[in-house]
């Protein structure tokens, strides 16, 4: 990591371009009540945006769909069909995680949150971040893969104050 080096703006300029992708990995999630791990599946297709969080031994599976005008909504493990207008609050106020779907739209293609602002932000020698802060969340990107000839975060770690996030992308694709 060397935090004297740029940005590769080329770079961001081609995962800005990705405004659609499926990608699929493992999630881990650790708050001050509880921890998990769920098989994550995560579907975009430019604002739009389908989300499941599958648990282990038949717990059952959360699907978070958003990104249309009417807000976003998640189906339950009990097959609950729960609305909200903005995806942080129904997570935080339905299943208690704490995820900022928001910056993760980002963060998962190794950028940072626009309008937001970033700080301690380091970059490889390929001029990738590895490393920033914004709002109150740290984002470690510690591997990336190539995906179709453009290198893309496959572990990404996030965490504050009160949650840690850990996802492991096993597969990308980024045009769906």
């Amino acid at each position: 990591m060397r935090p004297d080096r740029g940005i590769d703006l080329d770079l961001q300029n081609q995962r800005e371009q990705i405004q659609s992708w499926k990608l699929n990995g493992r999630l881990s999630i650790t708050s001050e009540k509880e921890s998990g791990t769920v098989t994550f599946r995560w579907s975009q297709d430019d604002e739009a945006y389908l989300m499941s969080f599958i648990a282990p031994l038949g717990q059952g599976t959360f699907a978070l769909r958003g990104g249309e005008k009417d807000g976003v909504y998640l189906l339950t493990a009990k097959n609950q069909i729960l609305h909200a207008d903005n995806a942080e609050t129904l997570l935080q106020q339905t299943v208690g995680w704490h995820v900022p779907v928001g910056g993760f739209r980002y963060w998962v293609r190794g950028l940072p949150e626009p309008g937001v602002d970033m700080v301690n932000q380091q970059v490889d020698e390929h001029g990738r971040i590895t490393e920033m802060q914004q709002a109150d969340w740290n984002i470690s990107i510690k591997r990336y893969m190539d995906v179709d000839g453009l290198d893309l975060p496959a572990k990404i770690f996030m965490h504050n104050d009160h949650v840690k996030l850990k996802l492991i992308i096993q597969t990308w694709d980024r045009n769906p």
